[in-house]
């Protein structure tokens, strides 16, 4: 709401400003009954209930718009708070429309009494049989013809004031979805372990399957395959059958530091600090196993 009253110009602010005048000075000026029904016998009361401007609400003027209402609700009491606080809705706008030059014209209020009261048979507008209903629908043809004109000036006014928002089309198609989006949601609960079990895929719809996800296989760290064997020193050894003289021989032909319990070993270690040095490693690697 206020984004709107930005959006307004000079002028429109000045109409926001006297309808806050005028509703503190309905407030001001404003006398509640000391009974809360109003009964026919104020019908004919001048007394003065609320005043907006020039323009004065009496004790009457409630009673009958009470007792009107009361004929369209069946009988059942209608609120008078509710009866006032709308006329004095309508006698503001009345006054701001005719400060603004908005007050709708005879033509427009006959037009939409006419519209209004349109016979279904298609015949002409019958203005006794107009007057009739009205006198006795609402009491008076004057009265009611005002109400018309106060309606229609309150419309002049509302679109006046509106009349520098501007609305996008995606705008209105967003508030259109979000009033009338609906859902039908079914669900049905699965137990992932339950179904696996009941699933037998063919190594044909694995392989299948595999092709059109292989980006969900795909493994971003570089692999490395290595192939190796295994020598099991203690089976070859229960294995070979070696004479005792070679072993003799063998064990005499070598040096004395050599002829020690135990085994001397070596280990030369290649650490690779980046994947993208394997192939110096190895090289290096080999030229050792060369030598």
């Amino acid at each position: 709401m206020l984004k709107l009253f930005t959006r307004l110009e000079k002028t429109r602010n000045f109409v926001l400003l006297l309808f806050a005048v005028l509703m503190v000075a309905s407030l001001v000026f404003f006398y509640a009954p000391s009974r809360g029904d109003i009964t026919t016998n104020h019908a004919a009361s001048t007394e003065t209930a609320a005043s907006v401007a020039s323009e004065t609400i009496t004790v009457g003027d409630i009673a009958r718009q009470q007792e009107s209402f009361s004929q369209f609700s069946q009988g059942r009491p209608y609120p008078a708070k509710m009866i006032v606080n709308g006329m004095i809705s309508s006698k503001i706008a009345r006054v701001v429309a005719d400060k603004l030059g908005l007050t709708a014209t005879d033509a427009e209020v006959a037009a939409a009494i006419r519209e209004q009261f349109k016979p279904e048979d298609g015949k002409p507008f019958d203005q006794k049989r107009y007057e009739q209903n009205i006198v006795e629908r609402y009491g008076s043809v004057k009265t009611f013809e005002e109400s018309i004109r106060d309606d229609i000036s309150a419309s002049k006014v509302r679109a006046y004031l509106t009349s520098g928002v501007s609305v996008s089309e995606e705008e209105v198609l967003k508030e259109y979805q979000r009033k009338n989006s609906k859902f039908d949601l079914s669900y049905v609960t699965v137990n992932t372990n339950d179904v696996a079990k009941s699933i037998t895929p063919t190594e044909a719809e694995l392989m299948e399957y595999f092709e059109q996800n292989k980006q969900n296989y795909h493994i971003d760290v570089p692999q490395k395959k290595i192939k190796y064997i295994f020598v099991n020193t203690s089976k070859i050894g229960e294995k070979l059958n070696i004479p005792e003289a070679d072993l003799k021989a063998e064990y005499d032909a070598l040096p004395v530091d050599k002829k020690k319990a135990g085994v001397n070993g070596q280990e030369i270690v290649l650490r690779v600090p980046k994947p993208e040095f394997d192939g110096e490693v190895l090289q290096k690697a080999t030229e050792l196993v060369t030598r």
